[in-house]
């Protein structure tokens, strides 16, 4: 079975998968492969490895297939399967593994292997976000030494969180069930005097009950991995739209929202966007969808009818993550918006690096001209400030020119 298939199988497996017999994966791998190598050689080991596959499959029986996973390793799939059954048989496959001999070559072995188990659940992100997590943790159980039973719990990642992912998880799962997300709005600070709209970023947070507000660098992730990107999404750009219609409604602004490439990947989202925008009457300030240009670029069919609806309704498209190594022919072209947003590592080479400046120069001078204005964020000094203004760059952002605030100041 080739692994695409094998990712398109665990996932109908993960699609069948119920609250009270949600099944789970197994992800086993035999320990000191390399020396095994070196003294048996690939004839033996393979042999060994049948040997360990036929164990597992021993074990699994009728409740699991078994599959190879690389060349050590088995990933055993366990459908609809109750949790305490899916434990009891992961310790029992460990046991039989890690306490039974092996026969090779007149010569019997005793081996160890690493094993990381896992319930189907949907913060996982799919069999292959799944897969990817549980090999992550069996590294990190093979770099420890091995000969290890591990359960993974989706959310239980540090990295991701400032304390702990299952409490960011349920802190935004409750703040867009009862409507809590808190905004924020910072300013861009247009570099032409003759500009008559003003323009703010729409950042959400999340408040603890300390009054704590976590930036959503914090729980974006989270909300990747738990599928809840497109809520989120969807939140944002209706409380723009509210705004727009209600307290904003004379105030001639465009705010920026950014968006993930759910948009771009689900056509009737995309419509619900378009149709959402244009219920904005044209007296009321703008929306500008931003997205990153890379999830652009890997779908110009619907970028294309992102831009032209959006224009449409009124608003406008803002690509981020834009450096000198981006296509700028395609920003030129079939990737024509309005705005652009420098990345952030760009703005910090920008003042360190001399000829970077002449070739941002050169490279954005034919989009330039077909109107499509630069802004460049993460102003955090004066000196890279400085470099920005030579530039031309036409808005700045970052917290020396403003930081963010929970309002934005109604104009007469």
């Amino acid at each position: 079975m080739t692994p695409e298939n094998l990712i398109s199988r665990i996932a109908r497996f993960e699609e069948a998968a119920s609250e009270q017999s949600p099944g789970g994966v197994l992800l086993v791998t035999v320990d000191r492969f390399r020396q095994l190598r070196s003294q048996l050689g690939f004839r033996l080991l393979f042999a060994l490895i049948r040997k360990v596959r036929a164990r597992l499959a021993e074990g699994v029986g009728e409740r699991g297939e078994v599959f190879r996973f690389g060349l050590a390793g088995f990933v055993v799939a366990l459908p609809q399967v109750e949790s305490e059954e899916l434990l009891q048989l992961a310790g029992e496959l460990f046991e039989s593994l890690s306490r039974q001999n092996f026969d090779v070559n007149d010569e019997s072995m005793a081996i160890s292997v690493s094993m990381v188990v896992a319930r189907f659940d949907h913060r996982f992100a799919g069999a292959d976000r799944m897969l990817v997590t549980m090999s992550e943790r069996l590294e990190k159980v093979l770099s420890d030494g091995g000969n290890e039973l591990s359960f993974l719990e989706p959310g239980v990642s540090a990295t991701l969180a400032l304390g702990s992912e299952d409490h960011m998880l349920g802190l935004l799962m409750e703040a867009l069930r009862h409507n809590r997300i808190r905004v924020v709005y910072q300013p861009l600070l247009a570099t032409r005097s003759d500009e008559a709209e003003r323009s703010f970023q729409m950042l959400p947070r999340l408040e603890t009950t300390d009054g704590e507000l976590i930036a959503a660098a914090e729980f974006i992730p989270v909300a990747r991995a738990a599928r809840l990107l497109p809520v989120l999404d969807r939140w944002m750009v209706t409380h723009a739209v509210k705004l727009l219609r209600g307290p904003l409604s004379s105030q001639p602004l465009r705010l920026f929202i950014n968006q993930s490439d759910a948009l771009l990947t689900d056509s009737e989202r995309l419509e619900w966007l378009i149709a959402t925008l244009a219920r904005v009457s044209s007296s009321s300030g703008k929306v500008v969808v931003e997205l990153c240009l890379d999830d652009a670029m890997s779908h110009l069919k619907h970028s294309a009818r992102l831009i032209a609806g959006v224009r449409e309704s009124g608003g406008g498209v803002c690509f981020s993550m834009v450096d000198e190594h981006s296509r700028w022919d395609l920003l030129a072209g079939d990737l024509k918006c309005d705005f652009l947003r420098m990345s952030s590592g760009f703005v910090a080479r920008l003042s360190t690096e001399p000829d970077l400046e002449k070739r941002f120069l050169a490279l954005s001078e034919p989009v330039r001209e077909q109107g499509v204005r630069v802004i460049m964020p993460m102003i955090e000094d004066q000196e890279t400030a400085a470099s920005m203004w030579r530039t031309g760059a036409d808005f700045m952002q970052g917290n020396m020119i403003q930081e963010p605030e929970d309002t934005i100041a109604l104009e007469e």
